[in-house]
């Protein structure tokens, strides 16, 4: 230990600690200023970044010896949340904060910029913020923020304050909870303090199978400060995580199934002797027979995974008219078999929570979570206590993408929680989340489009391999969701497509953003070029002649009866096509040649049927209203949609509406935050429950709280709505999975050196329609957001089972990848959506990635089948 004096935000300290310690560690723990945020421990991701001597710092490898005598700025020290600073109220209103657990770095690195460089460019912005990750926003307003600020900072702009409208829907209102969230006082589950708190590390299985033989706690039970070791024996309930799937334990007893499974749980006083007495616990295993891909699990007399369970264990075929009859009356036909990689969410809050007995005995869990309300079935289960005596509370959540639907620390800390009757908190490492958290499917597929000369698309075939992983996850729905829209938003009059899920002794599989639909679409949209070229049509026509109009029938032969906007899309986009190709054209040269591709998408807004989500609104004695449902915002703005329509819905202007979404001992069950789902279902369920409330109270000529006691009407209302959908046949895949359907457009522009086949993207445009739009920050942030993690997904990201541990190792866009974006949109009002409202979230992703296969094939004549699109890879095909 060494004495350490320094100065934090203006204030000097003296310090006892170990000097070795990371300053982001005494930042956090020993000064208690949670703002600055532990994202990767390697210096891979700016959310730890402070200033020391005005010089911006990743604390996370900076040890605290090196800070003494020096002064230190955090975000605390920028702005507060009573008197923000000028960079800060600009992330805020330009939409720069979605999750905001890269927020803070990213003000960080701007104030450091602008104290430098009062006038930066935009490429020393994009420098600036390179060394930083955000997977959310898709950095664009990141920029655009950074630029407003200087603006005002050198008196060019009055205000950085979103501008005023006397309109509420469609306005660019700033998310609820932007402010706390750029000024670093966002309390994320880690950053919670807890009296009395205990520590978890879970020790993790080494081996891809094998048999538990034995386990040995003694030595680490020995260690100073160890509390408990926690193995399967002490989970009291199912020790199964039912979400989904019915098969992932709690903590794993007869056996492990993949790299990461836990295996045994440490509780300590300190993180630190928790971390040391992990290894001193031995545990002896008995190696078995893995099977690490679907291939191999699908081998006669393979393995199985789990015990007395074929490695299959999902099915589900899709038939509609007669494909051989289509395929027979087709002029020409297009076939490839195709493959998409394994992705990492890349959230940038690893999976971290708190778990703790309340004194009237609930056992209450504190998480990042995508579903409170099913989180806190299963968890009640797993451990053995009636649902009842569970209380769940979603805590801030730094990203999900579909990653934080699963429960990943809630059942084991319910274990140790119950056991101790102490507080435990856990948080994965970088490696941890990398390990034993799901990740987006690869999909393997056999695909076939026919179509006359004319254009007009005969038949459809496509079969689907989904690798699973270990447990089955979400993989049910994805599979069955990739099938449904892997016709496109296009008329296929016949249709043969099947789906399969398949165990393997690898990494979990789940839910992620476009749950299957991003794999099925990269193949079919790339067949469309295919036949295009092989017929002589252009591209853009084929798409616009067979795209879906108002009664037409999916391949499920649901009747599409609600309002659309698909061809006023394609008509938005004709003219950025055609100046598109003139550009492709002149500026391509003998070693880099530039193209054009297009990429549609159709995407059902909810979850596979049955979907409902329950909400009340209630009038507060001071005549504000108050709306309750129990919904997930991780960052996409959900909470200030809901908020915008309920006062739009009671006629209120928005600081008379209260919200309250993510505490189970006080919502109803909102359902999920996936499939595009809160606008369309939750936000109808809003609008519903406060026009019903406001009914009320005109037919019985209330107007305030006071009125309706004094007639002894119910001041609250409750109301539950369901979608009109049905589940799909087993036999023939029909049905009505989704009410309505988004729909849209993208476009890429790429520049390919033949050389080295190295693809940059010029630029993307897109045109979505997603109905009416309730909140234009929102859109945009999705719409950003999705068209950059689709690159990544189109050209640099792959998990690697085992292998893929870090950011450095996982290749997620950054600053400088970013082109020019062009973004557009049509709003055409679905019949059941809130205020006219479709789902977006998730479709905007799904396009980009085909878009841009298909302007490398235009490009340079390269068609890769095979996602991500790598240097190699575009050789390879070159040499075809």
């Amino acid at each position: 230990m060494e004495e350490i004096t320094l100065t934090i935000n203006g204030i000097p300290k003296r310090l006892v600690v170990d000097p070795k310690k990371s300053l982001l560690k005494v930042i956090r723990e020993d000064l208690h200023l949670t703002g600055t945020k532990e994202g990767c421990s390697a210096g891979h991701c700016g959310t730890c970044a402070v200033l020391v001597d005005g010089e911006v710092t990743m604390s996370c490898r900076y040890p605290v010896e090196k800070a003494k005598d020096k002064k230190i700025v955090t975000i605390e020290g920028i702005g507060t949340l009573e008197n923000p600073h000028p960079i800060q109220l600009a992330f805020a209103v330009n939409g720069a904060v979605q999750c905001g657990f890269c927020t803070p770095g990213m003000v960080v690195r701007a104030k450091a910029l602008l104290d430098k460089n009062p006038k930066p460019s935009r490429d020393e912005i994009v420098k600036a913020i390179q060394p930083h990750l955000c997977r959310c926003t898709g950095y664009v307003k990141i920029f655009e923020a950074i630029e407003t600020a200087g603006a005002f900072l050198r008196k060019e702009i009055n205000s950085v304050e979103p501008a005023k409208g006397g309109k509420i829907l469609g306005q660019e209102v700033p998310r609820r909870d932007a402010l706390a969230k750029a000024t670093g006082t966002t309390l994320f589950a880690d950053d919670i303090p807890i009296d009395n708190c205990t520590y978890m590390k879970v020790v993790r299985s080494p081996h891809h199978h094998a048999k538990i033989v034995s386990i040995d706690k003694t030595a680490a039970l020995a260690m100073p400060g160890v509390l408990a070791v926690f193995t399967a024996e002490d989970v009291k309930g199912t020790n199964i995580l039912k979400m989904a799937g019915d098969d992932q334990p709690v903590i794993c007893g007869g056996k492990v199934r993949m790299v990461g499974d836990p295996v045994a749980a440490v509780v300590a006083t300190t993180d630190k002797a928790a971390v040391e007495a992990m290894g001193k616990v031995k545990v002896v295993y008995e190696e078995l027979p893995a099977v690490l891909t679907y291939e191999e699990a699908l081998k006669q007399g393979a393995p199985q995974v789990h015990d007395g369970k074929p490695n299959v264990f999902f099915e589900q075929p899709i038939v509609y008219g007669d494909a051989e009859k289509g395929f027979a009356e087709a002029d020409v036909v297009a076939e490839h078999d195709f493959s998409t990689q394994v992705i990492e969410h890349g959230y940038l809050e690893n999976d971290s929570g708190v778990a703790y007995v309340h004194e009237n005995g609930q056992l209450v869990v504190m998480s990042g979570s995508q579903n409170i309300h099913q989180h806190k079935n299963t968890i009640a289960a797993a451990v053995g206590v009636d649902p009842a005596n569970v209380r769940m509370i979603q805590t801030a959540t730094g990203g999900a993408f579909g990653g934080k639907l699963d429960v990943s620390v809630g059942g084991i800390l319910g274990v140790a929680a119950l056991a101790l009757q102490r507080p435990v908190k856990l948080v994965f490492t970088r490696e941890e989340t990398f390990a034993a958290t799901t990740k987006r499917h690869g999909f393997h597929m056999k695909a076939k489009v026919g179509a006359k000369k004319d254009g007009t698309l005969t038949a459809l075939k496509m079969d689907v391999i989904a690798d699973g992983g270990a447990y089955k996850s979400f993989s049910g729905s994805v599979v069955t969701r990739g099938i449904v829209h892997s016709s496109g938003p296009y008329r296929f009059p016949n249709a043969s497509v099947t789906g399969k899920a398949v165990y393997s002794n690898s990494a979990i599989r789940g839910a992620m953003r476009g749950f299957g639909a991003p794999q099925t679409i990269f193949a079919t949209e790339c067949l469309l070029d295919e036949i295009a070229e092989k017929i002589g049509m252009d591209p853009f026509e084929l798409r616009k002649k067979n795209g879906y109009v108002s009664g037409d029938t999916t391949i499920c032969a649901q009747e599409l009866n609600d309002s659309f906007g698909f061809h006023e899309c394609l008509d938005q986009m004709r003219a950025h096509y055609d100046r598109a190709v003139k550009d492709a054209k002149a500026a391509s040269t003998d070693t880099v040649k530039r193209g054009v591709g297009l990429g549609c998408v159709f995407f059902g807004p909810g979850r596979s049927a049955p979907d409902q989500s329950e909400a009340w609104a209630e009038l507060l004695p001071d005549n504000k209203l108050q709306v309750w449902i129990g919904s997930a915002d991780m960052g996409q703005g959900s909470d200030t949609m809901f908020w915008q329509i309920a006062a739009e819905a009671f006629g209120y202007p928005l600081e008379k509406v209260l919200l309250c979404t993510t505490d189970t001992n006080f919502t109803p069950d909102g359902n999920f935050s996936a499939g595009s789902r809160q606008t369309y279902v939750s936000g109808r369920a809003v609008q519903r429950v406060v026009e019903q409330l406001k009914k009320t109270m005109e037919e019985n000529g209330c107007k305030t709280y006071e009125d309706m006691k004094a007639k002894g009407i119910p001041t609250i209302s409750k109301l539950v709505h369901h979608t009109a959908t049905t589940k799909l046949d087993p036999v023939d895949g029909h049905g009505t999975p989704w009410e309505t359907y988004s729909f849209g457009i993208q476009m890429a522009e790429v520049a390919v050196d033949i050389n080295t086949g190295k693809v940059d993207v010029v630029k993307l445009t897109a045109v979505h329609d997603l109905g009416t739009i309730i909140n234009r920050i929102n859109v945009d942030g999705q719409t950003w957001g999705g068209l950059v993690q689709g690159m990544g997904y189109a050209l640099t990201e792959e998990y690697k089972y085992n292998e893929t541990n870090s950011f450095a190792k996982f290749r997620m866009p950054r600053a400088k990848d970013i082109p020019d974006i062009e973004v557009h949109y049509v709003e055409a009002p679905r019949k059941n959506g809130p205020f006219g409202a479709s789902g977006m979230a998730e479709f905007c992703l799904v396009p980009t990635a085909p878009a841009i296969a298909n302007a490398v094939y235009n490009a340079c004549g390269a068609r890769v089948c095979s996602l991500p699109i790598t240097p190699d890879k575009v050789k390879e095909a070159l040499k075809k």
